[in-house]
């Protein structure tokens, strides 16, 4: 059943998504594709043009015309595939990790300058951290953002601190204080957030790269700081970096996940 609340245009657009799609690497002339949608040329060509834009359709200019996918559907079709096993491979480990702290252990990825949460195994505790897959937080204040972060380049870590960073807590650390926290991160291959995100909460962190080296991701052990104190998360360290190094061999990694080319 309908619900009558879907966009007409969203689903136009996809309708000539699809009819693109179904004609192959030949791809679909405007008046074909116009005729198959059910829409006038003018509309098609309306759509496809912003389709083109964003990268999602694009043109052939060798003299046909036609339309075809373009390599925008394909990254983002690339980006699910990565995430999707990025969670299969890491989700044997948050289990382990929810084991061995007895709190709640999370997967975050990268996206747009942020930190999204897409997988967690919950502690079995009563009194737990609320926390929701697919919410974001903060990279520069947070364990699995800066264990990230500290894999960057010298000038990518410049150009994201020279940005404007919100204090979130009296703990939250900007600028040069950032800077040589992520070389720290670096050096010792896992991060703290000591109630730097949230007054209350302390967490460890501990990145994921893929087979070129590049962080893709991170995990970390989350809990109420008055029950989860900076020593117990050293102590969780070895275990944590120690799946973090199996989870990036798992999605192709061959080396030390803290060792990368700097930049």
């Amino acid at each position: 059943m309908k619900s009558g609340r879907k966009s007409h245009s969203v689903a136009k657009a996809f309708e000539l998504i699809n009819v693109i799609a179904e004609q192959g690497p030949e791809g679909v002339g405007l008046q074909e594709l116009a005729a198959r949608a059910g829409v006038v040329v003018s509309t098609a060509h309306r759509y496809v043009t912003s389709l083109i834009e964003l990268g999602i359709v694009e043109r052939d200019t060798t003299g046909t015309g036609t339309y075809r996918l373009g390599i925008g559907l394909v990254t983002l079709a690339g980006r699910y595939l990565e995430e999707d096993v990025l969670r299969k491979a890491a989700h044997p480990y948050l289990i382990k990790l929810a084991e061995i702290s007895g709190e709640t252990a999370h997967l975050g990825v990268p996206l747009g300058g942020r930190l999204v949460y897409i997988d967690k195994v919950e502690s079995a505790k009563s009194v737990r951290l609320v926390s929701h897959i697919g919410s974001q937080a903060p990279m520069h204040c947070t364990s699995m953002g800066k264990a990230m972060l500290s894999l960057a380049s010298p000038d990518e870590q410049r150009k994201f601190v020279a940005g404007p960073l919100e204090r979130h807590t009296p703990k939250t650390l900007v600028g040069a204080d950032l800077l040589a926290e992520l070389e720290l991160v670096r050096s010792q291959g896992f991060a703290l957030d000591d109630e730097a995100n949230e007054e209350g909460v302390r967490c460890i962190g501990v990145p994921l790269v893929n087979k070129a080296g590049i962080a893709v991701g991170a995990i970390s052990i989350s809990a109420p700081a008055n029950r989860f104190s900076v020593e117990d998360c050293r102590r969780l360290a070895p275990s944590a970096i120690e799946y973090a190094a199996e989870i990036s061999g798992r999605i192709g990694y061959a080396g030390s996940p803290f060792t990368v080319p700097a930049g």
